[in-house]
């Protein structure tokens, strides 16, 4: 079978992303050669992202610090609150790192350009299969869990934003708009209630495009390596037995090709340290925040309430088990061409050969991870510790509201 059109297999491979950070303002500085109407374009989606954002955080932390009185509503608005600064947080860092993002998918749609066969087209789109369905599982559960909490929840249970007044039948998720106008009059409430869905939508963006973007790296480079580990368990061949010149260009190839994932990975590093610093440290504390909120609920049998809660509880468990999975894949998939070159039948190669597979089998040795902020690691172990973790905070949160 085969694969007249590349670009295609290439453009699929990123067609997500394209799609994620248009929205945001972020893809006219990642596109090649952007227009000038372009870039004003993204410039001003990103300062109405900014806007709707701030427009729902500003009010919100002034009236949890110097407003709120009663300890449970103060904690059951820090959840929303810290979420959405959470993703503020990581949106910036996005920005911030535009050029590197840009950087690695220039280097993804090269990798495709460069591939040669319809084997290593069938790994290459088996692994862009992967990173799309966690991508798009990812998505589904953000959206569904938040928007609920946007829209149906508060009509139907009503919300903390709203204890203010409590002769208001329009509940609010965020509060503080009181102090300097009526958000409860019309159209006043219809367009402070549509800013906030609005906002939601751009945080769940947010939250799908940093899962996209860690899913999709990861993914192209595990399939760039189990291409160059097809390479090197073919290396030691009757073709290659009595072709000397062939076998070195064969080992020389696949060095560098190592050596070009390698950089990927360091590259991929840089992406994501930030987002994943954030999306680690600030998970942990919104979801011990969303268990306390399932367990209020549960004990006063708000049965939407709960639904709603435990849908957002799993969409956040489920993004930090992505980073922390793909995490494992690339440290484990970065060790496999070292095992690989050591485990052929290496001493069947011409001795000046051998000493190229070395290159291969000391670079592997090399921990290759992403870590969050330099201080964590993303592995499937660490994020056993991340869920503890959540649990301690529920319990010193519980103690607090009891003493």
């Amino acid at each position: 079978m085969q694969y007249p059109r590349i670009t295609r297999n290439e453009s699929k491979a990123i067609e997500l992303t394209r799609w994620l950070l248009t929205p945001l303002g972020v893809w006219a500085f990642i596109k090649t050669s952007p227009s000038p109407k372009e870039i004003i374009s993204a410039i001003f989606q990103q300062f109405i992202c900014y806007s709707i954002i701030l427009f729902a955080l500003v009010p919100s932390i002034f009236h949890i610090l110097f407003r709120e009185k009663n300890l449970s509503a103060k904690i059951a608005l820090c959840g929303p609150v810290g979420f959405f600064m959470m993703n503020l947080l990581k949106y910036s860092a996005i920005i911030h790192h535009r050029r590197n993002i840009k950087m690695c998918i220039e280097h993804v749609k090269t990798d495709w350009l460069r591939i040669d066969n319809d084997l290593e087209i069938d790994i290459m789109r088996k692994n862009v299969l992967i990173g799309r369905k966690l991508t798009i599982v990812c998505a589904s559960f953000i959206y569904t869990g938040g928007m609920s909490y946007h829209t149906v929840m508060p009509f139907l249970m009503g919300s903390p934003a709203s204890s203010v007044h409590f002769d208001e039948p329009r509940p609010m998720v965020f509060p503080g708009y009181d102090v300097i106008f009526d958000p409860y009059i019309t159209p006043v409430y219809e367009i402070v209630y549509c800013s906030h869905c609005l906002a939601a939508l751009i945080i769940y963006t947010i939250t799908t495009v940093s899962c996209n973007l860690a899913a999709n790296f990861v993914m192209h480079a595990s399939g760039q390596i189990q291409i160059i580990i097809g390479k090197l368990n073919g290396l030691v061949g009757d073709e290659y037995k009595s072709d000397d010149k062939c076998l070195g260009e064969k080992i020389g190839d696949i060095v560098r090709d190592h050596g070009r994932v390698l950089r990927f990975t360091i590259k991929i590093e840089r992406v994501l340290r930030e987002i994943c610093l954030v999306e680690v440290f600030a998970s942990a504390i919104i979801i011990c925040l969303l268990e306390y909120y399932c367990l209020t609920t549960w004990n006063e049998s708000e049965t939407i309430g709960i639904i709603t809660y435990f849908l957002l509880l799993m969409s956040l468990c489920f993004n930090i088990f992505i980073f922390c999975y793909i995490g494992e894949v690339l440290k484990k998939q970065c060790y496999e061409p070292g095992h690989t070159a050591y485990m052929i039948d290496w001493h069947r190669l011409p001795p000046n050969k051998v000493s190229a597979l070395i290159l291969i089998i000391a670079n592997a040795q090399v921990p290759r991870k992403i870590t969050a902020g330099g201080m964590l690691d993303l592995s499937l172990s660490n994020f056993l510790t991340v869920m503890k973790t959540s649990l301690v905070y529920l319990n010193l949160l519980r103690t607090a509201e009891t003493s």
